[in-house]
């Protein structure tokens, strides 16, 4: 039976939780971008929440969030936006998103969340995340049923 774990870090380290998401966050100047990659959901939002309220407590001007990578999106995922984007009007709009695969993408425009959040304008996502990623690595997997090596 496999144990789910979790592994915190210092930021530069790398952080292991069970699931499938990786998070690359990273500070450039006043700007601070989260890439996501793989898959938001009820497994994996509560540590995207987590290091996104980090983030928000730094003195960062503009906070993006790079969806372009980004598999699927369930409930729990959106209620991170859905709150992330409420905390942002109260402090400053340094929310953006940048879009995500059509069907990602489209989750949001069914949930009626597309006009509700602060999506980058067409043409300028790639702009925002160019060359902003890689310092933070955060590791969302499975957990390893048997270290090599280990007895068992």
């Amino acid at each position: 039976m496999f144990r789910q774990h979790d592994v915190h870090s210092r930021e530069g380290d790398l952080l292991c939780i069970a699931d499938q998401l990786t998070m690359c966050s990273e500070r450039d100047g006043h700007t601070h971008v989260i890439q996501l990659v793989g898959e938001l959901d009820v497994r994996t939002a509560e540590v995207f929440e987590d290091e996104l309220k980090r983030v928000e407590g730094t003195d960062a001007r503009k906070i993006i969030v790079d969806l372009s990578e980004l598999r699927s999106i369930g409930y729990d995922g959106l209620k991170v936006f859905i709150h992330a984007n409420a905390r942002s009007r109260g402090n400053g709009n340094r929310l953006t998103l940048v879009r995500g695969p059509d069907n990602v993408h489209k989750t949001f425009e069914t949930t009626g969340l597309l006009s509700r959040l602060p999506f980058a304008a067409d043409g300028d996502d790639r702009l925002l995340v160019q060359g902003h990623l890689s310092k933070v690595n955060v590791v969302v997997s499975r957990p390893v049923q048997r270290w090599a090596g280990s007895a068992g």
